[in-house]
């Protein structure tokens, strides 16, 4: 199947990760093997997968459909909030991988939602979570809406609500950070604001509950950048509860955590086909509700 975009925005991006991030089945690799295939145009003509995409730019591929992974199905219990005929919306568990991986072929959500369909559609992964962080993820059952909700994304035009549980009190009610995101220097693995950060990252949050020297955050992310919340919390020194990546606490009152205290709370984007704002939240999971509880 030929593919046919235009690539809207303004600053410069890599083509293979442009492609990479509207069609999450398929890994960055397989997007650089089809560009030194040349199976990849950029109006008109080939490209190197470092060719930075400008304002406009038209993008046409075909898939290698039997290069991709193979995603085999998994009798493995899924949390549904809301299904149709055009998208499933799953409240995510912590500690579960979204998507196979080479290496990681097994024991993921779309795993699951592919045992889950029984055959009757294929799920579409348009955005994703880290294995430890919980909550609102969406799937798309078909091509219409997985371009929808993926342009929609990438317009910044869904609305996600995080919950995050970080350590120490945070005095101000609500504020707003603005600092570029990139590789750590000391460790390409994780994401940090430093001198060589180049793209810019803006997160919002307002106080909704304090306790004993931690305070859990409603945050959004009005840039989408990989680990944002967690970086950018640890860059104001307070960073995410259970997070020992990004320098978080792991042990409060006794009690050990095991996983970042970061949980997708609820997301708001327009449904493909109905072309209706629609919401939908998963509610505060108990490892996470438990550190603000009164004893």
């Amino acid at each position: 199947m030929q593919e046919k975009l235009r690539y809207e925005k303004f600053e410069n991006e890599r083509i293979d990760s442009y492609l990479t991030s509207i069609y999450k089945d398929f890994s960055r690799s397989y997007f650089q093997r089809l560009i030194l295939d040349q199976k990849v145009f950029v109006n008109g003509g080939p490209v190197l997968s470092s060719y930075k995409l400008k304002h406009n730019d038209r993008v046409v591929f075909k898939f290698k459909e039997e290069e991709s992974l193979q995603i085999n199905p998994e009798n493995i219990e899924l949390d549904i909030i809301y299904e149709d005929e055009d998208i499933v919306i799953i409240n995510k568990q912590a500690g579960i991988v979204v998507h196979p991986s080479y290496g990681h072929t097994s024991g993921t959500l779309l795993n699951a939602l592919v045992a889950h369909s029984n055959g009757k559609y294929r799920p579409y992964l348009v955005h994703r979570l880290d294995k430890d962080t919980s909550g609102i993820i969406i799937f798309a059952k078909n091509e219409k809406s997985k371009i929808s909700i993926s342009k929609q994304l990438q317009n910044r035009a869904v609305k996600k609500i995080y919950y995050a549980a970080v350590k120490g009190i945070i005095v101000e009610n609500k504020g707003r950070i603005e600092a570029p995101i990139g590789r750590a220097p000391q460790n390409r693995k994780l994401m940090s604001v430093n001198s060589l950060a180049k793209k810019m990252a803006i997160t919002e949050f307002k106080v909704i509950s304090r306790k004993d020297g931690y305070t859990l955050l409603e945050v959004r992310i009005i840039t989408g950048r990989t680990h944002q919340i967690r970086s950018h919390m640890k860059y104001i020194n307070h960073p995410v509860v259970g997070d020992f990546q990004y320098g978080g606490p792991e042990i409060i009152n006794g009690r050990n955590y095991k996983r970042q205290m970061l949980h997708a709370y609820s997301v708001t984007f327009t449904h493909p086909n109905i072309s209706k704002k629609i919401s939908f939240t998963a509610p505060l999971p108990k490892d996470m509700s438990e550190i603000f509880e009164s004893k």
